[in-house]
C-alpha cells in the first residue's frame, strides 16, 4: 500500500501511497507536503492517511492547518503556438530560451500564475491557490493573449524544427535534418 523512503541527501522522509496516488514529504518540523493529488479532496485524504500511518507507528501527531499552496493544471490546444512572436510582443512577461528549454514561460505578476507554453500546443499552468483562480485566469489568458498566437498557417509542432526555422544565428543546423533520415 505504501512505500516509505528516506534519503541522506534530502531532509525529508518520502511516503508514496497507491491510492490516492500521491507522494508525501515529511519534514522534521512536522510539516507534510503532498504532491500528485488530482483534486483537493484526494490531497486532504492522502495527508490524513499519512498522519494515520505515523500515529500507528507510535508518534504523537495530529492533522491540522491543511491548506493548498499550489495547484497545477495542464491542457492542450490542437494547433501549434507561435512562441517567437509571443516572446517578441510580451517580452517582460516571458522567458524563452529554446536552446535550454523548449517551452516559453509566461508569468503573470498578480496573482503569481505561470504558464508553460510549448510549440506543440501543450500548456502547463501553475501557481494558482484555488481551482476557481486557475480557471478564471486561464480563461482570461486564453481569450486576451493566447488566441492571437495560435499558428494556423503552420502545422509544424516539433520544437527542434521550429527553433531551427526561427534561428537567426549564422551557423547551420543541418545535423538535425541529417539525424531524421
Amino acid at each position: 500500500m505504501t512505500n516509505f523512503t528516506t534519503s541522506h541527501k534530502f531532509a525529508a522522509a518520502t511516503v508514496r501511497l497507491k491510492w490516492p496516488r500521491t507522494t508525501q514529504l515529511i519534514f522534521g518540523s512536522g510539516n507534510i507536503v503532498c504532491t500528485g493529488g488530482k483534486n483537493i479532496k484526494n490531497s486532504c485524504l492522502a495527508c490524513r492517511y499519512c498522519v494515520n500511518i505515523l500515529q500507528r507507528s507510535g508518534l504523537r501527531v495530529g492533522f491540522y492547518n491543511f491548506k493548498i499552496q499550489n495547484i497545477v493544471g495542464s491542457t492542450g490546444i490542437e494547433d501549434p503556438i507561435d512562441l517567437m512572436q509571443l516572446k517578441n510582443d510580451y517580452g517582460p512577461f516571458t522567458s524563452y530560451e529554446p536552446e535550454l528549454f523548449p517551452g516559453l514561460i509566461f508569468r503573470l505578476r498578480s496573482p503569481r500564475i505561470v504558464y508553460l507554453l510549448f510549440r506543440s500546443g501543450r500548456i502547463v499552468v501553475t501557481g494558482a491557490k484555488t481551482e476557481a483562480q486557475l480557471f478564471k485566469y486561464w480563461d482570461g489568458f486564453y481569450k486576451t493573449v493566447l488566441i492571437k498566437y495560435i499558428d494556423h498557417s503552420s502545422k509544424l509542432k516539433c520544437s527542434s524544427e521550429y527553433r531551427y526555422l526561427n534561428d537567426k544565428k549564422a551557423y547551420a543546423c543541418k545535423y538535425f535534418y541529417d539525424a531524421l533520415q
